[in-house]
């Protein structure tokens, strides 16, 4: 009996995607963390920023405090704010180049793609039941 046929698919295909995509996976929470860094324009302040530990690292030089409290504070959050951006940024590029691109970059075709495997995963495990009950039913004295 030809199950690629029978079924619909070919099962060694699809063990050899889902291998795949389970690498991936695997893989992709090895990545090391995205670190950025941000800087005033002046130099005076920078901030560096990780995409899993958040700030690590900021450092103001001694000319910087002659800003106002205000102005200080304003400019950490925008440095911040700018580095998280960077680190996030280059984390999703590493995802998109390790999973495929684009599939990270609109939730909604990600969120398709998945509805869509689900879909085929659900019809291909009823065809493979069937199949197996007329392979009993042929089997049987």
């Amino acid at each position: 009996m030809d199950f690629g046929q029978e079924l619909g698919l070919d099962p060694e295909r699809l063990a050899a995607d889902a291998d795949f995509l389970f690498e991936r996976m695997r893989r992709l929470h090895e990545l090391p963390e995205t670190v950025a860094r941000a800087e005033s324009k002046d130099g005076w302040v920078s901030v560096e920023y990780g995409s899993v530990s958040g700030v690590r690292g900021l450092h103001l030089d001694p000319r910087a405090m002659r800003m106002g409290s205000a102005e200080l504070a304003e400019t950490v959050l925008v440095l911040i704010h700018q580095a998280r951006a960077r680190a996030e940024a280059d984390e999703r590029g590493a995802a998109e180049e390790l999973l495929g691109a684009g599939l990270l970059a609109d939730g909604q075709l990600a969120a398709e793609r998945l509805r869509t495997a689900t879909g085929t995963l659900q019809e291909n495990l009823e065809r493979a039941g069937a199949a197996i009950d007329r392979v009993r039913a042929l089997l049987r004295p």
